[in-house]
């Protein structure tokens, strides 16, 4: 069994393409979400938009606190948002998948992302056929959920349920919906969103826990048991401790690739928490270490 792994953040899915919309990264969200549907807003604050546009982790903690009742729709906006990223063939994802698949890599793959650019590359490249499913061949994680998964154990219509966020949670079986109509039907009328976690710092969910609870437990498993880990757009983020404390304590080889900045911090966290590990840092994006990313996984 291949025990590489490669963890994806939002700067992998911000980077994947050029000159075609992407996913934004997390501080120009707030921007992204309100141009689609500002009536959504309509009871926040000038102070709090502000901090949204600031540091929308933060701005979605003050709304938890104060408004919990907004988050499940503003939570149901993203889903609509990230759903409609769709990868075309010049797409980073669907190049990495279909070298990886010639290659006869057949790794893990973790995400921290909503949209569906990394399953939808990994399921063109690694199948034959629509009846398949990359999960034959791939082992996906999602720590944080995904746009277009619904629990089907509770259900009712947004106009007649209200709820508080995060203190609602809903077990049971799972649906993957990748049809547009049906999609946007059930996120429309639906007042539970998708089994996607918060973005606030604790990263709580309301549909589908036991699920996301599963896949953080698969995460440390893997991080455990990987002897090489590709970090590609990943931003360190101390608070986010369900992923970086497995990190810490990993045996694996790392490749972190993620720009100068990021660079930046995880050399330094490196040196505080693995400074006895081989760590090798990029100090530029996906699109630059394309063919680094490959040799590292692939490599005997």
């Amino acid at each position: 069994m291949n025990k590489s792994v490669i963890l994806f953040g939002a700067g992998a899915s911000y980077g994947s393409d050029k000159g075609i919309p992407l996913p934004v990264l997390g501080n120009d969200l707030f921007d992204a979400l309100y141009k689609m549907q500002p009536n959504i807003f309509s009871n926040v604050n000038d102070k709090e938009k502000q901090i949204l546009k600031q540091d929308f982790e933060l701005g979605i903690k003050m709304l938890s606190d104060d408004n919990p009742h907004m988050l499940p729709y503003i939570q149901r906006l993203m889903a609509k948002y990230f759903f409609q990223f769709v990868p075309s063939e010049s797409n980073l994802y669907f190049k990495l998948a279909t070298e990886l698949k010639k290659r006869k890599w057949y790794g893990s793959l973790i995400t921290l992302n909503y949209d569906r650019l990394l399953q939808i590359s990994f399921n063109a490249a690694y199948t034959n056929n629509s009846t398949e499913s990359s999960k034959q061949f791939i082992n996906l994680c999602l720590p944080h959920g995904i746009c277009n998964l619904f629990c089907e154990s509770v259900k009712g219509l947004a106009q007649n349920i209200s709820f508080s966020g995060p203190n609602v949670t809903t077990n049971g079986p799972l649906i993957e919906i990748n049809d547009e109509n049906d999609f946007l039907k059930r996120v429309n009328e639906e007042a539970f969103p998708p089994v996607m976690c918060y973005f606030e710092p604790s990263k709580r969910t309301t549909s589908g826990a036991a699920f996301i609870d599963s896949q953080r437990i698969q995460y440390n498993c893997l991080i455990k048991e990987a002897d090489r880990i590709a970090i590609i757009g990943l931003k360190l983020r101390d608070h986010d401790t369900h992923i970086w404390e497995p990190l810490k304590t990993s045996n694996a080889d790392i490749l972190y690739v993620s720009g100068r900045q990021s660079g930046l911090e995880f050399e330094n966290w490196c040196s505080e928490f693995r400074s006895e590990k081989n760590n090798e840092i990029m100090n530029s994006y996906f699109f630059d270490n394309f063919s680094k990313i490959i040799e590292f996984l692939t490599e005997e």
